[in-house]
This record gives structure tokens, sequence and C-alpha cells, in this order.
């Protein structure tokens, strides 16, 4: 019987990706192993978001075929994923045997099995990979409920690499839902690359919002334990008032959200065509914070892009402490070859964006600290997650999105829900106790 390795890099898309095509394989009679040196088969999960992944993955292709070069072992070496669309050619020549785009990762399978299938570049026919419990965290679940992007912004690649905009049936999410709460997940992040665009690309199909009704009444009906849904990655153009109302009433969705703003800059805005202004993104955060002062709010930041002024880079630094995310995804621009901004030629100061991004690093974790010690004294529902790194501690993550850690104990098991209250913050964590 055959046996696979897999790697996995990049998004929570892509480790869904990866779930599924284990469990497909499992099911088909494949085994798993963490040795890839004794493997039958090779598979490599690619992201083209930043060159530092698809280094990575250049330089495991090259070792795995030298591995089974010097085994003198026909081992099949099989990449998918975003890189299929931007290095087929260079992955191939550094050792793949088959590169498979994310249209075609269904056939895999038939691939491993000796099935020669013709693959065709963006054959127009996507399907949906279907969703199961983490194989790590059983008590955790993702669900895709869109593939691709439709918003193009200057600096993407991922409408290159994933295509336009691609909506699931509701009814397929709503069904898909209901297996993994049987299945035990107890929590379910929706997935998409812009889910708040969902349902835009097919005239018969409900919005975002309305999705997440019906993602609520599917959990209500068929839980007999709170089970939580979180959703990523939104884009501030498509966010409102209704999405936000749902957020926050709605017994399943937990309340926070993640909502780049990018830069506080309207000029940089306009170049990486976000299609919406500083006051704009203030105004979608009102709508939140409304309902609580600290709504726990993440953002991602690109600094050093185009030709960013300082007194630009200023701007996004003032908007950052103004709104006061607890946690920020910080980077400096990275050119990828395929997105408008490399095919208009955009200039950038490789230099200067480092500067910027190592002092964005520092302000922003004065920033964490300060914003994150307000939550001693207070209380909080959390999910055990996972072993803390101490192995003392189990990880938990609230309600809100925030990770509490809190003294181990036999009585306690992952997964499972209990109210903590915070009674100290260590070096950016939250330490607590159960109640």
């Amino acid at each position: 019987m055959k046996n696979f390795y897999l790697e996995n890099y990049g998004c929570q898309m892509n480790k869904a990706d990866s779930n599924s095509l284990i469990n497909s394989l499992m099911q088909d009679g494949f085994i798993q192993t963490d040795n890839y040196e004794n493997a039958d088969n090779i598979i490599i999960n690619t992201c083209s978001v930043r060159q530092h992944a698809e280094d990575r993955v250049f330089a495991r292709v090259k070792l795995f075929n030298a591995n089974r070069r010097k085994n003198k072992k026909d081992t099949k070496i099989v990449v998918m994923g975003c890189m299929a669309q931007t290095s087929k050619d260079t992955l191939i020549s550094f050792g793949a045997d088959k590169v498979f785009d994310v249209y075609n990762e269904m056939v895999i399978i038939d691939y491993l099995n000796d099935d020669e299938v013709f693959v065709e570049k963006f054959n127009g026919e996507y399907k949906f990979h279907k969703s199961y419990v983490d194989e790590d965290k059983p008590h955790k679940a993702f669900v895709a409920i869109s593939n691709g992007c439709s918003n193009w912004c200057t600096y993407c690649i991922v409408p290159h690499t994933r295509g336009k905009l691609i909506s699931r049936p509701s009814s397929e999410i709503v069904e898909e839902v209901k297996r993994l709460i049987d299945d035990g997940a107890k929590e379910i992040t929706l997935l998409g690359q812009n889910v708040n665009s969902y349902g835009w690309d097919k005239k018969d199909e409900v919005d975002f919002t309305k999705l997440l009704y019906m993602v609520d009444k599917v959990v209500q009906k068929n839980s007999n334990d709170d089970v939580w849904v979180r959703f990523l990655t939104s884009h501030p153009k498509d966010f409102d008032k209704d999405l936000a109302d749902a957020i926050w009433n709605l017994k399943s969705i937990c309340n926070q959200i993640h909502l780049p703003f990018q830069s506080g800059s309207d000029r940089m805005l306009d170049i990486m065509n976000r299609k919406y202004t500083k006051d704009e993104y203030r105004k979608k955060i009102s709508y939140l914070r409304e309902y609580a002062d600290d709504f726990p709010i993440s953002t991602d930041i690109i600094v050093g892009y185009a030709d960013e002024t300082e007194d630009e880079y200023k701007e996004t630094l003032d908007l950052l402490e103004e709104i006061g995310f607890e946690e920020a995804y910080l980077y400096k621009y990275s050119e990828r070859e395929g997105t408008i901004a490399h095919r208009k030629g955009v200039k950038y100061d490789e230099k200067v964006g480092a500067e910027r991004l190592t002092k964005l690093v520092n302000f922003q974790r004065e920033l964490s600290q300060k914003l994150l010690a307000k939550q001693v004294g207070k209380n909080a529902k959390v999910m055990i997650d996972d072993i803390a790194k101490d192995n003392m501690h189990y990880l938990c993550r609230s309600y809100e999105n925030r990770i509490i850690l809190v003294p181990k104990s036999d009585e306690l098991k992952i997964g499972s829900i209990h109210n903590v209250k915070v009674n100290e913050i260590k070096n950016h964590t939250l330490i607590g106790e159960i109640i």
C-alpha cells in the first residue's frame, strides 16, 4: 500500500486544502508518513504571496529530487497551490513530476494512482474541497466558502494564482457546517481570499451577511453545545453596518474581525487599488466600536510600497494608534512577478521599506502591550485550543480571539469552553484562571 508525505505553506485556505487532500488520500487507501526519505509520493502545497515561501519550496523540491536519486527510489514529487501558476516550468526543472494548479487539485489522487490525467490550466470548473475536522486539532474545522478574488489590488498575486472570485453554493456550505458539527467540530472558520465579497459573482446567491445568518441557524439547530464560527479574510470596501450587526448579534459568530487597512495614506490606498479611503475605514470601524470600545480588530499593513513618503508612512502609524489594533500583520512591500505593480514597473526602495518595517514592528509591539493590559482583571469565555510551549499551561482562545493561558489540569479538555478571569500579562501574553 502506497504512502505519502505532505508539506504545507501559506494561508489557512492552503491548510484547509491540504487537510482535505490528506483525508481523501487516506480514505483511498494511502498512508501518511512523516519521513520524506521513504515516501512513495511527496506533495507540496505552495504559496506565492512572499518570496521567502517560494524560495523555501524551490529548495525543498531540489532536496526531494536529490534524495530520490540517491536512494534510487521511484518517488513522485507533486506540487500544488499558487506556485503552480507562477513557477510551473521552474518547479519541473528542479525535479517536480507534476504541477497542479488550484483548479485541478482534485485529480491529484488519480495521478498518484497511476492514472494519467490531462491538466488544463484554469479550466473554469473549480471544485471545492470537502471539509474535514483539522487533523491536528479535531475540535477545529475550516470551510472554504469562496475561491479566488476579483479585487485586483495592485501589489497582490492572488487573482493571478487562484483566479477570479468563485462563490460556493450556500446550500453546500450549510451542509458542510452541519456535517462538521456532527463530526465534533467546536470551532468552524469560514475561509476565502475575501469572504465578504461572497455571492457577488452569482445572481441567485445570498450575500455574506445573509450567509452568516444561515450558518448561525444551522449551528443553533444542530448543536447541543456551543459552536463558535469565525471567518477571514475581510475587505474593508465590502464591510458595512449590516455585517457589523450580524457579528455582534448572532450567537455563534465570534466577536472579532480581521480587516486589513494596508496603509493610512489615501494616495497609497488609491495606488494599491483598495477602493476605500482612510475616513471610510474609520467609519466602518465605528460600526463595531458602537457595540464595544475595545472590539478586537486585527489588520494587515504594507510599508515601503511604491514611492511612499515619510509623511505617508507616519499617517499609517497614526491610524494604527488611533484605532488600536491588538494584533497586526506587518510587511514591507515584496515585489511579486505577475502582479499589476510588477507589470507597471512600480518603483520602490527595499532599504527604506525594511527600515520602516522595523520601526513599525516596535511601534505595534508597544501598542499591543498597552491594549492587552486593559484586559487584566476582566472575565472572558475561552475555548481550550492547545498545550502551551511551556507544557504547564493550556493555550486558550477567547470568543474575541484573544490568546489566554491557563494552568493545565486533568479536568480540562482541548476543545472545551470555560469562563476565565485574566490575572496578569507577561511578554504580551495574557495569563488567567478558570472560574
